[in-house]
C-alpha cells in the first residue's frame, strides 16, 4: 500500500441520520474496523460486492474474508496507523466472495481518532476493480504467453514457463502438463510447476509421478481425455472420484480445473491446474484457458512440423550424398571399363580382318560371312564403348562454364555434321542465339545430337531442321525442331533413358545414348529437356538454360 501523509480523515461532525445515509448510499464500499481489525460497521455496496449480509459480516475479523495471500497485510496497515506512523495508506487487495470467487479491490484506509487524539477504528473506502483486473490479467497471461512461445526454441524449453505464467496469474499453486503416449495409450506429466511451499511440492512430485490410463471413471485429467472438454472441480472434498483428492487436501489444495490441448485438431495432451481455496466454476479462466490451449496447440504443431522437416532435410541430405557417391563410382566404372574393353576389342577386330586378307582363299562363303559379323560387331561394340565414354564424361570431365556464343557453338557444330547434312539434302536454319554461360564443348555435344537425330529420323522428304531460342526472363528456352517421323508420347520418358531405343539397328543405326547424354548435359547445366511430338507430325526438342546457374557435376 502507498503511504499518504498529507491527508486525515476523521468523521465529519453531521447528524446521526444525515451520516446514515451518506454511509448507506455511497457508490462505492465502505468498512469501519476495530483496530483489532474486527468489523463494526459496513455499508450495502460493500455487502454487495463480498457477497455476505451486514448481519453475517458485524462482529467478524475482516482478515476471514480475506485472500489467503493477502492474509496480514491489513493488520500491518493498521498498525502504522494507529502509532502515527502515517495517516492514511492505499492500496490493492483481493477478498474472497462468500461463493468462493475472487474480488480485487482498491483500497483507502484512515484512522479515525476520538477527540482526545486517540485512535479508535480504522474506516476504509473499498472500490470493486475485478473487472479491470480480469482484463488486465486475460491480457497480460495472452501477451506473456505469446512472448514467450515466438522465443523458445522448443516445447520443453517453452511449457514450464507457460504453467508457471498460468498458475501465478490466476493464483493457482501447482499446474503441469500431460502428454499421452500414443503407443501405450496413457498419459505422463511432462512438466510441471508449483508455489515455493513443501507440502505443495510433495503433491506435485506425487502427482506428476503417476500414469493416466483410459477407461477409468472420474479424475481430473482422464475426464479431460473422456470428453475433449474442460473439468473444473470447485472443492476437491466434494469430488470422491479424484483419487488425489486426499493428497491435495493434505496439500492445501481445494480446488482445480483441467483443459486439453489439442494439435493438429487431434488430441495430444491435459494442462491441470491446483488452487488453495475453494472456487465455483469461471468461465472467465475457462476462456483464458482455451486462448492458451489454441496458443500451445498451435506452437507444439510449428515445432514438431519443423522438427518433422528438420529430419526430411537430413535424410535427404545423407541421400543426396549417397547418390552423389554412387553416381561417382558409377562414371569412374563406366570411365575405367570403357577404356579397358576398348583394348580386347581392337585386337578382336584386327585379328579378324588379319585372319580374312591372310586366308581368304581358304575360307569358303560362310565362313567369310561369319567373320565379318565378328568384324561389325567389333564396331558395334566399340561405339557402344565410345558412347558410353562420353555419357560418363559429362559428370567427370566438364569445363568451367563461360560465356559463350552460341552460334559459334552452332558453327562448329554444323561443320562436324557436314557430310550427314549433304548426304541427306538437308536444310538448317535458326533463330538469332544468345550467348550463355555454358560449357561450349558439351553444349556443342548437346547440338550435335539433337541435330544429328533430326536429320536421322527423317521422312521421304529432304529434312528440315530450325533451331529457335526465346527469352524467358531467368532462362532461355532452346528449341530442336523438325519434320521427321516424331515420336509416340509413350515414349517421351523413356527416349532419354541409356540404351532405350524405339527402331531396329537396321532402320536407324545407334546405340541409344545419344538423347541420354543430351538429358546429363542439361541437367549439369542446370536446366531441363523435354520432347513435344506426335508419330510422323515431326518433333520439337526443347531444353532450357538458366541465365545464372552453379555447375552440376
Amino acid at each position: 500500500m502507498k503511504a499518504d501523509r498529507t491527508y486525515r480523515m476523521a468523521r465529519p461532525k453531521l447528524s446521526e441520520e444525515s451520516y446514515r445515509a451518506m454511509f448507506e448510499n455511497a457508490g462505492v464500499g465502505i468498512t469501519r474496523v476495530d483496530l483489532n481489525g474486527v468489523l463494526a460497521d459496513v455499508n450495502q455496496k460493500f455487502c454487495e460486492m463480498v457477497g455476505y449480509t451486514r448481519e453475517e459480516l458485524f462482529g467478524r475479523a475482516l482478515s476471514e474474508i480475506a485472500h489467503p495471500d493477502d492474509h496480514g497485510q491489513g493488520a500491518a496497515f493498521r498498525g502504522k496507523l494507529a502509532r502515527g506512523a502515517m495517516e492514511s495508506a492505499t492500496g490493492e487487495t483481493r477478498f474472497l466472495h462468500k461463493g468462493g470467487r475472487i474480488i480485487w479491490a482498491r483500497r483507502t484506509m484512515s484512522v479515525v481518532h476520538d477527540e482526545a487524539g486517540k485512535p479508535q477504528y480504522v474506516i476504509s473506502i473499498v472500490e470493486d476493480i475485478t473487472q479491470r483486473k480480469q482484463v488486465e490479467q486475460r491480457q497480460a497471461i495472452e501477451h506473456g504467453v505469446t512472448r514467450l512461445l515466438a522465443d523458445a526454441h522448443s516445447i520443453a524449453e517453452a511449457m514450464p514457463r507457460v504453467i508457471q505464467i498460468m498458475g501465478e496469474s490466476l493464483g493457482y499453486a501447482y499446474g503441469a502438463r500431460w502428454v499421452i503416449d500414443t503407443k501405450e495409450r496413457v498419459l505422463r506429466s511432462t512438466e510441471s510447476w508449483c508455489v515455493s511451499d513443501l507440502a505443495v511440492d510433495e503433491f506435485r512430485r506425487t502427482s506428476t509421478s503417476r500414469v493416466e490410463r483410459p477407461g477409468q471413471p472420474g479424475g481430473l485429467n482422464r475426464q479431460v481425455w473422456a470428453t475433449n472438454a474442460p473439468v473444473w472441480i470447485a472443492n476437491v472434498a466434494e469430488e470422491p472420484t479424484l483419487r488425489r483428492g486426499e493428497a491435495a487436501l493434505q496439500a492445501g489444495l481445494h480446488s482445480a480445473f483441467a483443459f486439453s490441448i489439442l494439435v493438429g485438431g487431434e488430441f495430444y495432451g491435459v494442462m491441470e491446474f491446483f488452487g488453495r481455496e475453494i472456487r465455483p466454476r469461471d468461465e472467465r479462466v475457462l476462456e483464458i484457458a482455451q486462448t492458451v490451449s489454441h496458443q500451445v496447440g498451435q506452437f507444439i504443431a510449428r515445432n514438431h512440423a519443423v522438427a518433422a522437416l528438420r529430419e526430411v532435410n537430413v535424410q535427404l541430405t545423407h541421400k543426396a550424398q549417397e547418390l552423389a557417391r554412387s553416381n561417382a563410382e558409377l562414371e569412374q566404372f563406366a570411365y575405367v571399363a570403357s577404356h579397358d574393353l576398348q583394348e580386347p576389342l581392337r585386337m578382336i577386330s584386327s585379328y579378324t580382318q588379319l585372319i580374312l586378307r591372310r586366308y581368304s582363299d581358304r575360307l569358303d562363303s560362310d565362313a567369310k560371312e561369319f567373320m565379318d559379323f565378328v568384324v561389325d560387331g567389333a564396331m558395334r561394340m566399340k561405339q557402344l564403348i565410345e558412347d558410353l565414354l562420353a555419357y560418363s564424361r559429362v559428370g567427370t570431365h566438364g569445363k568451367e562454364f563461360e560465356p559463350t556464343d552460341c552460334e559459334m557453338v552452332l558453327r562448329k557444330t554444323l561443320a562436324n555434321l557436314r557430310a550427314a547434312i549433304d548426304n541427306n539434302g538437308a536444310v538448317i536454319t535458326h533463330d538469332p542465339l544468345p550467348t550463355v554461360d555454358a560449357d561450349d564443348s558439351q553444349l556443342a555435344q548437346l547440338f550435335q545430337n539433337l541435330i544429328g537425330n533430326a536429320i536421322k529420323f527423317r521422312r521421304a522428304a529432304a529434312p528440315s531442321v530450325h533451331i529457335s531460342a526465346k527469352d524467358q526472363g531467368e532462362a532461355w528456352l532452346f528449341g530442336v525442331e523438325d519434320q521427321g517421323i516424331g515420336v509416340d508420347p509413350q515414349y517421351f520418358e523413356r527416349i532419354f533413358m541409356v540404351f532405350q531405343r524405339l527402331h531396329n539397328k537396321a532402320e536407324y543405326p545407334g546405340t541409344g545414348i545419344g538423347l541420354a547424354i543430351c538429358k546429363k548435359v542439361v541437367d549439369r547445366h542446370g536446366g531441363r529437356i523435354w520432347v513435344e511430338s506426335k508419330p510422323e507430325r515431326g518433333s520439337k526438342f526443347c531444353f532450357t538454360l538458366p541465365k545464372q546457374r552453379e555447375i552440376r557435376s
